[in-house]
């Protein structure tokens, strides 16, 4: 330890110094409060022996500047004095932290010495684990900024392009464990994903993010409600622990807003209101959360209800229900929906009398749990254009189209790597200026590939998907023929016409199957075919036609200029 003496008296200085250095510390000596400050700031010291009648300046205000200087940094400065009245030792106490009355014996300053080491390494050690959990508390920050930045952009989703959608959400802490998922569908709908992971925080938060990389790129692909849900349930039973699961609500509404599909997996009812606000519709869940059930074990089953064009759809998270105020009372399930009721489904009047209900009109409540809410408006389902969107729908239109087309032949081989549709598709916009036409497009080219591979190539009938475990039977035999079989083939031809008023794209698609009585099948409805999709086919396109035994499908579908 560096002892710094302080003492007009060089006598004293001399006997201070020689004590000082028994004890093993170095003694650094000066007779004035300014060499005492040129000596802390040329060598330092640990401890502080200070005079205090000195000429000049006296012990009490060298003190005071010496600590001025020493700022934050613990260094006792220890009286030494031959005064003992009351004042002069409260004095001692009051500018210093210890002092040592004369005359002293080598016992008593080495106890003071002893003492204020104990202490200083105390402090220095304190001193230490402060400055480590400020740097790990700083790092933390910056962490957790980074994350939220990461989780900002990663499922980041702009719920205000749907204009049939209203939203509030708030988390119980920085990270939310609900998740909230919106997205137009090929057909011009939209499909919503309402989910609430075990917990809430950043654990909760995690398993969001595979599911916003996924969501978007599942309803691109035009799946329905039930394969959508079984998808999301793979991704989250190969990325999530055990202990954890996300109940989920996974609805789709058509583009005219009059039919809602829905799958219900773990979620307080969802609610459907009619124009009056009253609740005309519980709808229960019906199966397990997601990322529970093992994919040959997961229901894929979904109820479709008809909408009034003045209906309501309430989505939720149990978070709402279990807010309380100061007195321990829920918000509860009737309050809610009275509140639903009263506000006229407003989302910001239930928010408003949320934070009444729990005291905090003017802000953020202390919330256990966090909150989502959604409420989806029947009728014609509007989006408002992004940015992008329009951007890439205008760069496309000065594009000048032409007549092009692709050829595609596909073994078994490249059938078992999975669709190419949305590559074709992709390409087809991009060099035709065709942006605009690339759902119907999608959806079109999607349900021609998918028909002429699982009832051309591999032979599967649509009866299969009848009953409450058809649809997991009928996917589970197609990957089993998609892996076994080794023959099969399927040609796409696509081909772009430019006509004085538009343009025409024509698809050929030509499976090696056995062909099937396709003017049998083409007389029936949608539904009585089993999802062949014929009947989608023929909305959309101008013109379908058969041959080869239904194994060739020949589709036009039209379009007129902007």
């Amino acid at each position: 330890m560096r002892i710094l003496i302080v003492d007009d008296l060089e006598a004293n200085r001399i006997l201070l110094s020689h004590l000082v250095k028994q004890n093993g510390h170095v003694a650094i000596t000066c007779g004035s409060a300014e060499q005492a400050l040129q000596a802390y700031d040329t060598h330092g010291a640990d401890v502080i022996f200070m005079d205090v009648v000195m000429p000049g300046v006296d012990g009490y205000l060298a003190a005071k500047q010496l600590k001025e200087v020493i700022g934050d940094y613990f260094v006792p400065i220890v009286f030494i004095t031959a005064l003992q009245d009351e004042d002069a030792l409260v004095r001692c106490l009051e500018f210093g932290d210890d002092y040592l009355v004369r005359p002293f014996n080598q016992v008593m300053f080495n106890a003071k010495i002893a003492a204020h080491i104990r202490t200083i390494e105390l402090h220095r050690k304190a001193q230490k684990q402060h400055e480590e959990l400020t740097y790990l508390h700083t790092r933390l920050i910056q962490e957790q900024e980074m994350a939220q930045h990461v989780f900002d952009h990663a499922t980041q989703v702009n719920h205000q392009n749907c204009e049939s959608i209203q939203t509030y959400i708030s988390s119980a802490s920085q990270f939310n464990g609900d998740v909230l998922l919106i997205a137009k569908s090929p057909a011009g709908g939209v499909f919503i994903m309402l989910g609430d992971f075990t917990g809430h925080g950043l654990p909760a938060a995690l398993g969001s993010l595979p599911l916003s990389q996924s969501f978007h790129s599942f309803v691109h692909k035009h799946l329905s409600v039930g394969d959508l849900a079984r998808e999301m349930n793979r991704v989250l039973v190969d990325f999530l622990p055990d202990h954890m699961f996300c109940a989920a609500v996974i609805a789709e509404l058509n583009a005219a807003g009059d039919k809602l599909n829905i799958w219900a997996g773990g979620l307080h009812d969802s609610l459907i209101l009619d124009d009056q606000f009253e609740i005309q519709q519980r709808i229960s869940s019906l199966h397990m959360p997601l990322g529970i059930s093992e994919d040959e074990k997961f229901n894929t089953e979904c109820t479709e209800y008809a909408l009034k064009a003045t209906d309501k759809v309430i989505l939720y998270t149990d978070g709402i229900l279990e807010a309380s105020n100061d007195n321990g009372e829920l918000f509860g399930r009737q309050r809610f929906e009275t509140a639903l009721q009263r506000s006229q489904c407003d989302i910001e009047k239930v928010r408003k009398g949320l934070y009444r209900f729990t005291g905090q009109q003017s802000g953020v409540f202390n919330q256990d749990d966090d909150i989502s809410l959604v409420c989806i408006n029947a009728g014609k389902v509007t989006f408002k254009a992004s940015d992008l969107h329009s951007e890439q729908e205008d760069y496309g239109n000065q594009r000048a189209p032409i007549p092009w087309s692709i050829t595609l032949d596909l073994k078994i081989e490249a059938l078992r790597l999975g669709s190419p549709v949305s590559q074709l598709v992709d390409m087809m916009g991009e060099a035709s200026g065709l942006y605009r036409h690339k759902p119907t497009l999608l959806l079109l080219l999607t349900e021609l590939f998918n028909n002429a591979l699982e009832h051309g190539v591999l032979g599967l009938e649509s009866s299969l998907k009848e009953g409450s475990g058809g649809l997991v039977e009928y996917y589970g035999e197609r990957e089993k023929r998609l892996k076994s079989y080794s023959q099969g083939r399927m040609n796409i031809q696509i081909t772009h016409q430019l006509l004085p008023t538009g343009g025409v794209v024509s698809f050929i698609v030509t499976d090696s199957g056995k062909g099937f009585d396709y003017p049998q099948v083409a007389s029936r409805s949608g539904d009585q075919s089993h999802g062949r999709g014929l009947s989608l086919v023929n909305q959309l396109c101008e013109s379908v036609k058969f041959s080869d035994n239904g194994r060739c499908i020949e589709a036009a579908y039209g379009y007129k200029k902007d």
